[in-house]
């Protein structure tokens, strides 16, 4: 099904009222497709670990070295992004379980050429909350609407667009600029066949007798309510949800995007590191080759994006948080994670999307530089931020830390310019910066809402992207 026959039978069928808050009752069925530019931000939930992957260190000399790695032995620069390239063992992997997902040299040699990364990143906090804001919304103690959510309703202003901002991130709020659809990614079809245990069954949990009874009893309710409602406000709200229970055929043509056939793992095999190719092509429980499984929840997105529906989204990955076995359980989720975000590079290539595509790779705050007594890492406040997208110059890194993991600055007319930390004509690079910055290349600064959303005012432009 392509973008304008979805939308055309989105109209048709209510989709618009499945998503109320999206497009309430202005929509219809000759409803706009936008065709990019496209926002996605992924996110690394816990507060990941640069250093095992684009700030990469070593154990620092000394009897009490300022970092401990007690797994990474040797790094290599890559035109300013350090990446760890052996262990003991021998060449380092990113690993879950012990099986080969990613591995960071060959990822920013070949598809994260692309990538800009910003180290040295100071979230100026070690709270989860609080960094997960930062990151998502360029703000620490205000709670700004989320970049993502920013975007989609600077395109929303532009033309009528079914699910303008997908939200499946950590971070979604809106401040009213645009209506949000949390919308489940690879689970739509649960939706289509809310009685049975799984949608691939053949028989329902109940009767059909039962549901007719259920469907009977709940239209009894909402008429009853409906009768009780007098508000206007209170009555737009209850319509909007009456109306959404009403949305089986909007499910089913969300079921239309979600459910397409899986792209051929031959359309990636060529583009994984050598060392990993075998794991992530062999199939796993549901047939799906490995790597094509753990792309599933950013796929409906991509195709949300290619079909024109949505223009903006938020993706979170746990498994961050790694205060006890740091090593085995950091790469764990970041041979997951890193692999996901090679899936979104090469499958928006394949689909069209990749000139029109931003994506945001943030996580909650960093690691410490020394372990903890049980194996772990505890919070700290610096970090690293990955971006891409057109017009952005990628393979290179702006920002640097010490040999202890600690952010420097950068001059302020020369980003490229790395100052130590006691140098107060530098800057260190806040959350702010980078939104300040995104908001400029998405065109978000000039939107007629901007003014209600300021980022702090202590954090000047600096020209990051330029």
């Amino acid at each position: 099904m392509d973008r304008r026959d979805f939308v055309k039978l989105a109209g048709f069928a209510g989709l618009s009222l499945f998503f109320p808050t999206v497009l309430g009752r202005e929509a219809h069925a000759d409803a706009a497709v936008w065709g990019g530019p496209y926002f996605l931000h992924m996110h690394a939930a816990g507060g990941w670990d640069p250093t095992m992957l684009c700030d990469a260190k070593v154990t620092a000399e000394g009897v009490t070295p300022a970092y401990e790695n007690r797994l990474i032995t040797e790094v290599a620069d890559m035109n300013g992004v350090v990446v760890p390239t052996a262990t003991a063992e021998g060449k380092f992997l990113l690993r879950s379980n012990g099986n080969p997902v990613e591995d960071p040299q060959n990822f920013f040699a070949t598809v994260g050429r692309d990538v800009l990364v910003l180290n040295g990143v100071d979230t100026q906090t070690n709270n989860h909350d609080t960094g997960v804001q930062g990151l998502a919304c360029g703000h620490n103690d205000v709670e700004l609407p989320a970049l993502a959510a920013l975007f989609a309703g600077k395109v929303s202003r532009q033309i009528n667009v079914p699910m303008a901002f997908l939200a499946g991130g950590q971070y979604n709020r809106t401040g009213d600029v645009v209506g949000i659809s949390r919308f489940p990614g690879d689970k739509v079809a649960l939706l289509t066949e809310p009685y049975k245990a799984s949608p691939q069954d053949d028989k329902a949990l109940l009767s059909d007798v039962a549901v007719r009874r259920i469907t009977e009893l709940r239209e009894a309710r909402i008429s009853r309510l409906a009768a009780e409602t007098s508000l206007p406000r209170t009555k737009r709200t209850f319509n909007a949800f009456r109306d959404a229970a009403k949305g089986g055929a909007s499910v089913n043509l969300l079921k239309a995007v979600a459910g397409a056939p899986d792209p051929s793992i031959d359309a990636f095999a060529n583009d994984l590191a050598p060392d990993t190719r075998a794991y992530l092509t062999a199939p796993v429980n549901n047939g799906a080759a490995r790597f094509v499984d753990l792309g599933r929840p950013l796929e409906t997105v991509l195709r949300c994006f290619q079909a024109g529906v949505s223009a903006s989204a938020t993706f979170a990955q746990g498994g961050f948080d790694t205060h006890a076995d740091h090593d085995n359980s950091q790469g764990n989720a970041l041979s997951t994670f890193l692999a996901r975000f090679r899936y979104v590079l090469l499958r928006a290539q394949q689909l069209g999307l990749r000139d029109k595509l931003y994506v945001m790779v943030t996580s909650d705050f960093g690691r410490t530089p020394r372990y903890n007594t049980g194996n772990g890492k505890d919070h700290w406040n610096v970090t690293s931020a990955l971006l891409a997208g057109p017009g952005i110059r990628g393979g290179r890194a702006i920002g640097r830390t010490d040999e202890g993991h600690k952010a420097m600055r950068v001059a302020r007319g020369n980003v490229s310019q790395v100052l130590p930390d006691r140098d107060s004509s530098g800057v260190r690079i806040h959350p702010a910066h980078i939104h300040r910055e995104l908001r400029r290349v998405l065109g978000v600064d000039q939107t007629p809402f901007i003014d209600q959303f300021p980022l702090p005012a202590t954090d000047e432009a600096l020209p990051l992207l330029a």
